[in-house]
């Protein structure tokens, strides 16, 4: 684990805004062509949304902590082979780096981000849940869900024509 202050000095310049969200602040950084993605444990999401059952059946999102995260970063990695990366942990495991090819393109549409689903054989799931985009946002394979799934959370490439998703949240699902 690298101290984020030491190894920030060298990055100085490097990183331009991108936007930012609940879970993290993204930068782009030209000189490799990487979306950074920075979470930090005071952000409103923690180290990004988890999600989880209620004792009778529901589903929600909570706030995660790094460990989660980690184990959200290696499901995503697997399912989805997008080039997201662990950059670096904090550490006083405080925050969490990340990064992933910048994609020039744009974002597909809902149609098309649904076949993409479809043919990746995912199934539409609608778990009980009072949040509406768990109930229309999620996607079920096996034992695994992606929940966020929306346009705005992924990237049709330009240079191939490729969906890439960038920002789906992940678990498990043993229902």
């Amino acid at each position: 684990m690298v101290p984020f202050l030491d190894d920030a000095r060298s990055l100085r310049g490097e990183l331009k805004l991108i936007g930012g969200g609940g879970e993290a602040v993204v930068f782009g950084r030209d000189s490799d062509q990487q979306a950074v993605k920075l979470s930090l444990t005071e952000s409103r999401a923690g180290f990004g949304w988890v999600l989880d059952h209620t004792g009778d059946g529901g589903w929600f999102l909570r706030p995660g902590g790094l460990a989660e995260a980690l184990v959200r970063f290696a499901r995503f990695r697997k399912l989805f082979g997008s080039g997201l990366e662990i950059e670096m942990v904090g550490a006083e495991s405080d925050f969490l780096l990340m990064r992933q090819p910048f994609l020039v393109g744009e974002h597909p549409t809902e149609a098309g981000l649904a076949d993409w689903m479809r043919g990746q054989g995912w199934e539409r799931w609608q778990p009980e849940a009072n949040l509406r985009a768990l109930r229309e946002l999620s996607w079920r394979k096996d034992s695994v869900v992606a929940t966020d799934v929306r346009p705005e959370n992924a990237i049709l490439a330009e240079a191939d024509g490729t969906i890439y998703p960038i920002d789906f949240i992940v678990g498990e699902s043993s229902v």
